[in-house]
């Protein structure tokens, strides 16, 4: 004889599942009825746009590597520092997380914070940062959403947000939306403008705390930190005497021991070499600016 206890107990079950079904049905079509139309449109359409930052994706796979190579030197910087050593090549005795500026100097800190601590037992001897003057002043701007959001997700990232840049991550439209899943894999932006950083400066606060992060995280590790130039136009000289000037001022104290190797290090490029205002073009573009690949 069938127990009725257990024919109840299936039906009841059976029940909730139906129960469980039909809401969640209900909540999916509720969402696609309330999102706004532009993640409407991504959620309908998979050939929105083409996925970017292919460079920054490479770096933070390079950061979440245990080598086994003894790597020498470890490149970081923004994008004319990747035009020199691209974060997707191959190197035998360096590692280039060398991406671009839109990531922000927070971004940066993200990177070398995951590369120690997966090579702990491994440590570069140097880690040389190359970028532009201009890099310095970048904020959390409206390449935020797809640069920095995207590769760094917040709820593994959040940790490390200074006040400052929370503050700005939430001034990006919809920035809760980067890390899902049909977002990431679409060239979806936010069309609505971000808030203007009304404190920009050639040394803005942003890079000013994590740079300082930086600095800090490489003493802690034993490991030497250097900052250089990447080629500069010889005809924004003037233009980039005012960036430096904000560089030896706010810098004057806590970071005087990197931006002032840095400002030595630059050197002015005849104009016609480069492509736009700060990119070489690629048949200018030295197979080993450094000389370190030897």
């Amino acid at each position: 004889m069938v127990d009725l206890v257990t024919i109840n107990s299936y039906i009841s079950n059976s029940n909730m599942k139906r129960f469980i079904s039909i809401i969640c049905l209900y909540l999916l079509a509720l969402l696609l009825v309330t999102l706004p139309p532009e993640i409407y449109k991504i959620v309908t359409d998979s050939s929105y746009g083409n996925v970017a930052g292919g460079e920054v994706r490479a770096a933070v796979k390079v950061s979440k590597t245990k080598f086994n190579k003894k790597i020498k030197k470890l490149i970081m910087g923004d994008s004319t520092g990747h035009a020199l050593y691209p974060s997707e090549n191959q190197y035998d005795s360096i590692a280039s997380m060398a991406c671009n500026q839109a990531i922000t100097f927070a971004g940066q800190y993200f990177l070398l914070k995951n590369y120690l601590e997966n090579n702990k037992d491994n440590l570069p001897q140097e880690i040389i940062f190359l970028a532009t003057p201009e890099s310095f002043g970048n904020d959390v701007d409206i390449f935020a959403y797809q640069y920095f959001l995207k590769p760094f997700p917040i709820l593994e990232y959040k940790p490390l947000y200074s006040e400052h840049l929370y503050s700005r991550i939430k001034s990006i439209p919809f920035y809760w939306t980067a890390n899902l899943p049909f977002i990431q894999t679409s060239g979806y932006t936010p069309r609505e403008a971000i808030p203007a950083y009304t404190k920009r400066i050639h040394l803005s606060e942003l890079t000013y705390e994590y740079l300082v992060l930086m600095d800090e995280i490489a003493q802690e590790y034993n490991v030497s930190f250097h900052m250089l130039s990447t080629p500069v136009r010889d005809d924004r000289q003037q233009e980039i005497e005012l960036v430096l000037q904000d560089l030896k001022t706010i810098g004057s104290n806590r970071l005087s021991h990197l931006l002032e190797p840095y400002i030595k290090s630059i050197s002015y490029y005849p104009s016609n070499l480069f492509f736009d205002h700060v990119h070489l073009e690629d048949t200018a573009t030295p197979e080993d600016y450094l000389g370190i690949l030897n």
